[in-house]
């Protein structure tokens, strides 16, 4: 939507002055009452939904996972290396739940429009006792399970600077009750939420951040294109570098066990070597 509004304000000069400043007041509004939210909840003002997930802080403290993204080189032989390793899930791995008896340990849908797009292939992992994390938008649109968390995300404090200048930064939470930060990427809030849970080795797998429009972006479409592809790539990796600034700091290693792809923000390991 967004998108589309800037593309329109483009063809007259008042126009995209008044959405300009729209985007702005709104985003700078939303932001505020982000970040009083997450101020409120450091404090112990916390809204009764968001403190389930307390019961995760440092859960895993110490123990290594692996964060399956949906890039095309992801195979199902990589799933089934997994299968004693705790694992993260995210968007159209559900689509696998009936191929495959991989079940990650975690799986993680934060964008709304995916979400509701895939809806019934993630309602799938609620038989299976698998802790779901979901965003507030995607929340709207079921009801959550026994072993779902809602979590609070800021998705507004760079959306100007992202819809408006062009200009790509983000920031890193260690703190999911307080809040995660948008960072341009549903991996970049898992690697937060790892982090969280207390994993001090991370490895990704199928992140090829190869994303180039008329070129295949994920291992499986699944009907939700990225309506701002031209600079997904750039994006993604600057949420990358913001992750590897903040974990070289926290005694947090990161590490790209992809097949391939575009990353090199990471030192890279091949995943045959660590079984």
């Amino acid at each position: 939507m967004m998108a589309k509004l800037l593309k329109i304000a483009n063809k007259n000069i008042m126009f995209k002055l008044t959405v300009y400043a729209f985007i702005w007041l709104i985003m700078g509004l939303i932001n505020i009452a982000n970040e009083g939210g997450r101020f409120l909840r450091k404090i112990g003002f916390g809204a009764k939904k968001y403190k389930k997930i307390k019961s995760l802080k440092d859960k895993y403290k110490g123990e290594r996972c692996f964060i399956i993204c949906t890039g095309p080189s992801l195979t199902l032989d990589d799933l089934n290396k997994l299968k004693k390793e705790y694992s993260f899930g995210m968007n159209s791995i559900s689509l696998l739940y009936d191929k495959t008896d991989f079940r990650p340990s975690f799986f993680g849908c934060i964008d709304e429009g995916v979400f509701v797009k895939l809806r019934d292939s993630i309602l799938k992992y609620d038989s299976s006792n698998i802790p779901v994390f979901i965003s507030g938008r995607a929340a709207k649109h079921c009801a959550l399970r026994q072993h779902w968390y809602e979590i609070p995300i800021n998705v507004a404090y760079h959306t100007y600077d992202r819809w408006v200048k062009n200009k790509f930064w983000c920031k890193f939470s260690d703190d999911a009750y307080a809040g995660l930060y948008d960072m341009y990427s549903v991996t970049h809030v898992l690697i937060q939420l790892a982090v969280y849970m207390g994993f001090k080795k991370i490895y990704l797998i199928g992140c090829d951040c190869n994303q180039e429009k008329g070129k295949q972006v994920h291992f499986k479409d699944y009907g939700v294109p990225d309506a701002a592809i031209d600079t997904a790539r750039e994006r993604n990796i600057n949420g990358f570098e913001a992750v590897k600034e903040y974990c070289d700091t926290h005694d947090v290693n990161v590490y790209n066990a992809t097949r391939g792809g575009m990353l090199e923000v990471f030192e890279r390991v091949k995943l045959e070597d660590l079984f």
